[in-house]
């Protein structure tokens, strides 16, 4: 019967406790850092009527500017609408030059007491609305202007952002309110 050393078998113990020395599997890959958009991007509706469009001009990577365009061959005093979103990817912000949420386009809003209202009331949804006390404005041009503000570091590349027209309401000469709907286009944070 042979023998073994004892300080060979502690090698080997030690050998085999150590999971034979190389080649084992490493932990975990970590995990990729999450990437964010940065951008809005927005293509238009398609049809006539009223709808929201894109302003070239003004929006920027991170700012969404919509411009209200009424259809031709109407006239009124002014407009009434409401639009939501989603309020964890974006926040309503004020149009560049504009002092609120909502800027008038083309009525004439007069000295005394006049109605521009651009109300955020909250979990995405604003509320606008421009009227004129006398006379009537085309609608076949752009009437409003709205903006969209990207939340940064908050929004996965590719992530659909839902913007909705919810209700509107044109005034025509003589006070009647009737409602419209208008056409929305897609937002997708890039």
């Amino acid at each position: 019967m042979r023998r073994l050393a004892l300080p060979g078998i502690l090698e080997l113990a030690a050998l085999l406790a150590c999971g034979g020395g190389g080649g084992g599997a490493s932990g975990p890959a970590p995990s990729p850092s999450p990437v964010y958009a940065t951008t809005l991007s927005y293509t238009d509706p398609g049809g006539a009527g009223f709808r929201w469009l894109r302003n070239s001009s003004l929006s920027t990577a991170g700012k969404l500017v919509l411009d209200l365009t009424g259809p031709t061959g109407q006239s009124g005093q002014g407009v009434a609408f409401i639009l939501s979103t989603d309020a964890t990817k974006v926040a309503w912000a004020a149009p560049p030059s504009a002092q609120g949420l909502v800027e008038n386009l083309v009525f004439n809003l007069g000295t005394t007491t006049p109605v521009l209202v651009g109300k955020d009331a909250g979990q995405g949804t604003l509320q606008g609305a421009i009227f004129q006390k006398s006379g009537t404005q085309s609608f076949g041009q752009p009437l409003a202007r709205v903006c969209l503000q990207l939340k940064a570091g908050t929004v996965a590349v590719n992530a659909p952002v839902a913007i909705t027209f919810v209700s509107g309401n044109t005034l025509a000469p003589g006070g009647t309110a009737t409602g419209f709907t208008a056409g929305v286009g897609t937002c997708v944070a890039q």
